[in-house]
């Protein structure tokens, strides 16, 4: 009796899915469009008046790109690390959704585009801030400061920061010292919120070799070093309006905001607050200034 063996087709885990939805997880969207609302107040705060409405939309749009861009190459020089994180190995790449070269491609269309679209339609200032912001997130945080400092989220925070300096210089063509205040609020907001995040993600950074502050300092020194960075945003939201940059919808908003930032890190310092409820706010402190930001700007210039 011949009996047949019938071999089923070997099927890999890992499927190609070239959908929107694979793409649109791989430029990291919440980065990117919170660093167009931190560029968006400063295109009507410069001494050179409302920019044109073409003005306005290009700048959102190659910040946008720009920050699109920088995500996804993120994510192509972070893939074996992400593979061995809980938290991002369902990521497009190391769940092999997406090829690597096909990735590639278009993180570099994105940069390109971006910086096509501020140069022409804003100001090569623009662009050229953008390009620097897009490096510096690839070239010296993911692949040098990551798995070597418990520094890295400091000093690669600047990258994330460069939102107030395209939106300035997309507008005037220069950078005057109230864009290089919102570069610092967003500088010294970046570990508190990063941090309170990563203490939940602590043996995740452990298990792929990462120098995440809570993984080699401690939980203790990582919510003394949250507590500080809060404290520095102080004077930072304060001196917009000393400077007259700002007006006081602003720093009636944006210092109760800051006020309440400050007592929950203290919360988490002495072990009143958990990490989450400091992640979760901080997210809704930087939309709140920067919105507070933008309302100030246009009551302002309604009673002019």
């Amino acid at each position: 009796m011949n009996t047949q063996v019938q071999h089923r087709p070997l099927v890999s885990e890992k499927t190609t899915d070239l959908s929107f939805k694979g793409f649109w997880r791989l430029v990291k969207p919440t980065i990117g469009f919170l660093v167009v609302v931190t560029a968006l107040p400063c295109l009507f705060m410069t001494s050179e008046g409302l920019p044109s409405l073409g003005v306005i939309v290009a700048a959102v749009v190659g910040t946008l790109m720009a920050s699109f861009s920088a995500g996804a190459f993120n994510q192509i020089a972070d893939k074996d690390i992400d593979s061995m994180m809980e938290r991002t190995k369902r990521r497009p790449i190391p769940a092999g959704k997406i090829p690597k070269h096909i990735a590639i491609t278009f993180a570099s269309t994105l940069g390109i585009l971006s910086f096509y679209i501020l140069y022409v339609f804003t100001t090569p200032l623009a662009a050229w801030i953008a390009m620097a912001g897009i490096a510096f997130y690839v070239l010296v945080y993911t692949l040098f400061l990551k798995t070597r400092t418990t520094q890295n989220i400091v000093i690669g925070g600047a990258a994330g920061s460069v939102g107030p300096l395209i939106g300035w210089a997309a507008a005037s063509g220069t950078l005057e010292w109230p864009a290089w205040v919102l570069f610092g609020i967003m500088f010294f907001w970046t570990p508190p919120h990063f941090w309170s995040l990563a203490i939940k993600y602590k043996d995740d950074y452990s298990k792929a070799n990462i120098p995440m502050l809570p993984s080699v300092k401690g939980v203790r020194t990582t919510k003394n070093q949250i507590f500080l960075y809060t404290l520095v945003l102080l004077p930072l939201v304060f001196s917009l309006q000393l400077g007259n940059a700002a007006g006081s919808i602003f720093t009636l908003v944006a210092g109760g905001l800051t006020l309440y930032f400050v007592y929950l890190a203290l919360g988490l310092m002495i072990n009143k607050k958990q990490p989450m409820n400091v992640f979760i706010f901080s997210c809704l402190y930087i939309i709140g200034i920067f919105g507070a930001l933008i309302v100030d700007r246009f009551y302002y210039l309604l009673l002019a």
